[in-house]
């Protein structure tokens, strides 16, 4: 049995800056689709640390409680994981303060600023396992070919017997599902637009107009 490749997995993909040579520079990234749920991470922990099955989450739901009250006092919350702080902003552009009114603030999120502590740990995981290249298509280069994406277009419509969908398309096309439902949209947009997009159950399709 082939030894499972350690390392974090990475992807790399075009950035909109451009190089000396006119080629787009690369940017780099966790590779896409793996996430965890609390409850992983909890099943995870079980053993190894001194928990009980569903410590995790009353714990996270009691911080969420306090913090989030104590945040919308205007209080930052200093963690052992990092700092989070209520994002405020104006609603409008504004240029005099005695023009401004509570009214005129809204919430955007919340910020997050790690600690050392929490990177040192990440870093004492990541080890001399390093990293790990995965490559994936790069989806600038294949969005631009509009050939090839109007027969995996076809192609995808007709194995879905007249409709196709991001997982379908992307599978045809080689794009990542980001990209695929980027271009998918794009289809459906414009004063002539190639494609019909609609909900069903949970799930979006998109046919031919």
């Amino acid at each position: 049995m082939p030894r499972k490749k350690k390392g974090m997995p990475f992807e790399a993909h075009p950035s909109p800056m451009k190089a000396e040579n006119g080629e787009n520079l690369l940017y780099v990234k966790p590779l896409s689709g793996q996430k965890m749920s609390m409850e992983d991470i909890e099943t995870w922990c079980l053993g190894r640390n001194a928990i009980r099955k569903g410590d995790m989450e009353r714990a996270f739901d009691a911080f969420m409680d306090g913090a989030a009250y104590w945040m919308s006092r205007g209080f930052r919350i200093e963690t052992p994981i990092g700092i989070f702080a209520p994002k405020i902003a104006l609603k409008r552009q504004e240029t005099d303060p005695d023009n401004i009114s509570h009214d005129d603030v809204e919430l955007q999120g919340i910020d997050y600023q790690s600690v050392k502590p929490f990177e040192n740990d990440l870093k004492t995981k990541i080890g001399s396992d390093g990293f790990r290249y995965v490559r994936v298509p790069v989806s600038s280069r294949i969005m631009n070919n509009q050939e090839h994406l109007e027969k995996a277009l076809q192609a995808s419509i007709k194995a879905n017997n007249g409709y196709t969908t991001v997982r379908s398309f992307s599978y045809y096309s080689g794009l990542t599902e980001h990209s695929a439902r980027k271009q998918l949209d794009h289809w459906c947009h414009g004063n002539n637009p190639k494609l019909q997009k609609s909900r069903i159950a949970h799930a979006h399709i998109y046919t031919e107009i």
